[in-house]
């Protein structure tokens, strides 16, 4: 199941974004001895064209009926390999499967969830990051990042549910 989103690929496709992640995703690949394939490259350059949240399932959808063949395995390999390099986000947001974002060319970022209808809306909070930073001096913490998932209704699904009451 695709999920919906309020960002669109744009952003992604920032002058010199491919070369770097391929460039970012080799380096790692050699500090495990493995080899960027072809195979490897074209899993993110799909990845690049997909919307800004995807499964791996919708990235096994993109590549049906494309010679020479990505098998379902090389992509989920690939996609932990990637998300191990930072080179992908990967997000739980409370269903059977992942979803997965580019971590390079996007601003920092928190989501909020719907839980109707599964749309995944961004926010940034100049006063929430502001509190977060308060709360972790006050006990001492030192973050080094972090993710803010708020799950609820949408406006639209709230509406619907009004209408119905």
């Amino acid at each position: 199941m695709s999920r919906k989103a309020d960002s669109s690929v744009a952003e992604k496709s920032a002058p010199g974004l491919s070369a770097r992640l391929i460039d970012k995703f080799d380096a790692f690949l050699a500090t495990k001895t493995l080899k960027l394939t072809s195979q490897r490259r074209e899993i993110i350059e799909k990845i690049l064209a997909m919307p800004r949240h995807f499964t791996a399932d919708d990235l096994v959808d993109s590549f049906v009926g494309q010679r020479p063949r990505v098998s379902k395995a090389t992509i989920y390999r690939t996609l932990g390999l990637l998300h191990e390099a930072a080179v992908l986000e990967e997000h739980n947001f409370g269903e059977a499967h992942k979803l997965y974002e580019i971590t390079e060319g996007r601003e920092h970022h928190d989501h909020l969830s719907c839980t109707r209808c599964h749309k995944i809306i961004e926010f940034f909070s100049e006063e929430m990051e502001a509190m977060q930073d308060r709360i972790a001096a006050k006990l001492g913490f030192h973050p080094t990042h972090h993710s803010q998932k708020i799950y609820g209704l949408c406006r639209e699904c709230w509406r619907e549910t009004q209408t119905k009451a």
